[in-house]
C-alpha cells in the first residue's frame, strides 16, 4: 500500500493549517461577529485552497525542485505527476464549494483567490515581485476572508481584521523574497526571473530587510489605532520583537543565511498571530 507520507508532504499541512487558523483570527477580530459556522466553512475552504496550491505548485515546479528540493514527492518519484495534478484540481473545486456553503459572496471570494493562485503557479511566480505580491495578497485575504464580503453592507465598518491582514501580508512578502533568494540556483535553471534572479541575492536581502523594518514600524499600529490593549503590547514586545531584531541583524549581513531568515520569518508569523489574538481578546 502506498504510504500517505508523500501526500502529506505534497500538501504541506503546516502551511495549510496556519492559513486556516488565520481565517479564525480574522473572525475573532470582529467586534460584531457573524455566526461561527461562516468562519468554519471559510477555514476549511482555505485549508483545501492552500493544499491545492501546494500540489499545483509542485507539479509546475518539478524541474526546479529536481535542483532545489530533490527529496520532494514529485521529483523523488513517490507521487505521479498526473495524480498530483488531478488532486490539485479536485481541491480547488472543493475549496470554492465549501466557501459557497458559507455564502455566495464568500464562494465568489474563494473562486477569485483560486484563480489568482492558479495564475500565480503558471504566470506570476517567475516574474520579479509580482508572484511575491500575489502570495502575500492571498495570505492577507485569508485573514480578511470572513469580513471582506461585509464591505457590501458595511463599507465603513468592515475593517476590524485589517491589522492582522496587513501583518500577514507584510510577513508573507518578506518570507517570499527570502525564499526566492534561497532558491536562486533552481529558479535560474528553470528559467524563472524572480526578483532575486533578476536583481541578485544582495538586492533581495536589502528588500527583505526593508520589509522587516516596516513590520517593526507596524507593531504599534494595532494599539495606537485599533484599541488593542496591554496584552497585545506585551506579547508583541516579548514574542515578535526579538524575532524582528534577529531578522534585521541576519539580513543586515552581506552573507546572510537565507534558510535561517526564512525560519525566523515563520516564527515571526506565528508570534504575530499570537500577539494579535491576545489583543483582540482583551480589547
Amino acid at each position: 500500500m502506498t504510504s500517505l507520507s508523500p501526500w502529506i508532504r505534497l500538501f504541506r499541512p503546516g502551511n495549510a493549517l496556519i492559513a486556516a487558523a488565520a481565517v479564525w483570527l480574522g473572525w475573532v477580530s470582529l467586534r460584531l461577529r457573524p455566526e461561527a459556522w461562516l468562519a468554519a466553512w471559510g477555514s476549511l475552504s482555505i485549508l483545501l485552497l492552500v493544499a491545492a496550491g501546494n500540489a499545483d505548485n509542485d507539479v509546475r515546479d518539478i524541474e526546479t525542485d529536481r535542483v532545489n528540493r530533490p527529496h520532494r514527492p514529485l521529483p523523488s518519484g513517490h507521487i505521479r505527476v498526473g495524480a498530483a495534478r488531478a488532486t490539485a484540481a479536485a481541491l480547488y473545486i472543493g475549496a470554492v464549494l465549501l466557501a459557497w456553503i458559507g455564502s455566495p459572496f464568500h464562494g465568489a471570494l474563494a473562486l477569485a483567490m483560486a484563480v489568482l493562485l492558479w495564475l500565480y503557479n503558471r504566470f506570476l511566480k517567475g516574474k520579479p515581485l509580482s508572484g511575491n505580491l500575489a502570495v502575500s495578497l492571498l495570505c492577507g485575504l485569508a485573514v480578511y476572508f470572513v469580513e471582506l464580503p461585509l464591505l457590501v453592507d458595511f463599507p465603513l465598518e468592515a475593517h476590524d481584521s485589517l491589522p492582522a491582514a496587513l501583518f500577514a501580508f507584510l510577513a508573507t512578502f518578506a518570507r517570499e523574497v527570502v525564499k526566492d533568494a534561497e532558491d536562486i540556483a533552481g529558479d535560474r535553471a528553470a528559467g524563472h526571473r524572480t526578483y532575486a534572479v533578476a536583481a541578485g541575492a544582495g538586492a533581495a536581502r536589502k528588500l527583505a530587510f526593508a520589509v522587516v523594518a516596516l513590520i517593526l514600524a507596524f507593531l504599534p499600529f494595532p494599539a495606537l489605532f485599533f484599541g488593542y490593549g496591554r496584552a497585545y503590547s506585551l506579547a508583541a514586545i516579548a514574542l515578535a520583537g526579538p524575532l524582528v531584531f534577529l531578522l534585521l541583524r541576519e539580513l543586515a549581513r552581506p552573507d546572510a543565511n537565507f534558510t535561517r531568515a526564512q525560519k525566523l520569518l515563520k516564527g515571526l508569523m506565528l508570534a504575530g498571530m499570537v500577539a494579535l489574538l491576545a489583543g483582540v481578546l482583551t480589547r
